[in-house]
């Protein structure tokens, strides 16, 4: 994915939601093959758009910390900054 910052959150938040809304309609229909498929594929997904995140810009969250020498959390800009 070549997306500036503010590109790439607003990708995390959309697959975000997607699979949000995926996980109501799963909840309804727990044997869906279909929609199980997409759920892992959104997954996959979102964990990728995320780790290139974290890479460029820092973490997301609290838990995204990777660096085991330094707390990363704090280094760069809040994401909302």
């Amino acid at each position: 994915m070549n997306m500036n910052q503010n590109q790439l959150l607003m990708y995390i938040d959309q697959v975000s939601f997607a699979i949000d809304d995926l996980i109501l309609f799963l909840d309804t229909h727990p044997c869906d093959k279909n929609a199980l498929e997409y759920y892992q594929k959104l997954r996959q997904m979102r964990r990728e758009a995320v780790k290139q995140y974290s890479t460029q810009y820092g973490p997301l969250s609290i838990t995204g910390n990777e660096n085991e020498c330094y707390w990363d959390w704090v280094k760069t800009p809040w994401p909302w900054e």
